[in-house]
């Protein structure tokens, strides 16, 4: 067990998954020149895009089209080859995603052969992956209209129902991949993060209460989450992850495998509930209600499934709240800081709304649709 009462911010990052890859601290001038060398790209210019671990880049080529740039960093030798496995795994997800007519993003094939290059820069190793260009904008960045804004939602219910049926039959992973964002885990990660140093200074004690409020819901309905339905997911239907058309909000692309695991089904509809309830002029409940309506066009949902991915969405968001609080000062910090102005007003009037009528209401409004 991990001591979190002695845990640094540092500390945290890795929480889960010690073989996470190392941030590679890109400049942006370095970006076109290494994907000349592993992909042989004729790069005019380069912008930056926020990320988690990754150096992420948009690419406009010489030929007047675009692509996806994405760089890692490795340790040491070994831990390359893990990391290569790894991504080589994730981009054969988007491959399957693809085939099954999801709007994923195809990678483009190395220089060198397969997906993903590994090419030393300035003494570190890197493992770089480029894929295509999608169109839209991401739905964090998407200003709907009412109507819109239920139709988008129930596509992506749609869509996070229809990835899981369609890496039914993919290839499981070489190894069991847990992280700090993984569906069954997350009441005991927000504990740890709220018990570091910067949990303890940069969260209040009212924001703490709702935390544990929803944490308690979530953990009720723990044996329901166990016994559901397992298989391989996304995992990360953020809102920066789901790309929309800005004038109709048709759903133009599913982009980052990067926490696809082994996990239960009903963990794809909840996470992609969760981030859609994100905005200001957003009605939190109606949102989780959209979403799972459009799941339940694709896939049947048990009334005690809806609960748990209700449960799970408030506690999804909880986690994100907590983890980009925590990690406020590491080198993420600007990225960290748009997703907790986003995530803590909502957290708390989830928090509010977590009377029993309310919850019973949605749950019969959303189950079963797909009998």
């Amino acid at each position: 067990m991990i001591n979190t009462s002695t845990m640094k911010t540092s500390d945290f990052a890795t929480v889960g998954d010690r073989s996470a890859p190392v941030p590679p601290h890109l400049e942006l001038e370095q970006v076109g020149p290494i994907a000349a060398s592993t992909h042989g790209l004729d790069v005019q210019s380069a912008s930056t895009l926020g990320g988690e671990w990754a150096s992420n880049a948009r690419l406009d080529l010489a030929d007047g089209s675009r692509r996806m740039f994405k760089a890692v960093g490795a340790r040491d030798a070994d831990h390359a080859e893990q990391l290569r496995t790894r991504l080589e795994w994730r981009s054969s997800l988007a491959r399957t995603s693809a085939a099954a007519g999801l709007p994923a993003a195809l990678p483009e094939p190395c220089l060198a052969g397969g997906d993903v290059a590994i090419v030393e820069h300035d003494g570190a190793t890197l493992l770089v992956v480029v894929s295509e260009w999608m169109p839209g904008v991401p739905l964090a960045e998407y200003h709907p209209t009412r109507l819109n804004a239920a139709s988008t939602r129930r596509e992506i219910g749609r869509a996070a129902a229809e990835m899981v049926e369609a890496l039914s039959t993919h290839p499981a992973p070489q190894e069991d991949i847990q992280h700090e964002w993984a569906f069954e885990t997350m009441s005991e990660t927000i504990r740890g993060a709220l018990g570091t140093d910067a949990g303890r200074t940069g969260i209040s004690e009212t924001d703490r209460s709702c935390v544990e409020g929803l944490i308690t819901r979530f953990e009720a309905l723990r044996e329901v989450v166990l016994a559901a339905p397992h298989g391989l997911t996304h995992h990360d239907f953020n809102d920066f992850n789901l790309l929309v058309d800005p004038e109709t909000g048709h759903l133009t692309g599913v982009v980052d495998f990067d926490d696809a695991r082994l996990a239960p089904l009903l963990s794809e509809v909840s996470i992609a509930a969760a981030y859609a309830t994100l905005g200001a002029d957003v009605d939190p409940l109606a949102a989780l209600r959209d979403v799972v309506d459009g799941a339940s066009e694709v896939r049947a949902w048990s009334d005690e499934e809806v609960s748990a991915i209700f449960a799970g969405a408030a506690v999804r968001l909880c986690l994100n709240a907590v983890v980009w609080t925590v990690r406020a000062e590491g080198h993420n910090a600007t990225y960290g800081a748009a997703r907790m102005a986003r995530t803590w007003p909502v957290v708390r009037l989830l928090a509010a709304a977590q009377t029993e009528a309310a919850a019973d209401g949605l749950h019969r409004a959303a189950a079963g649709r797909a009998e």
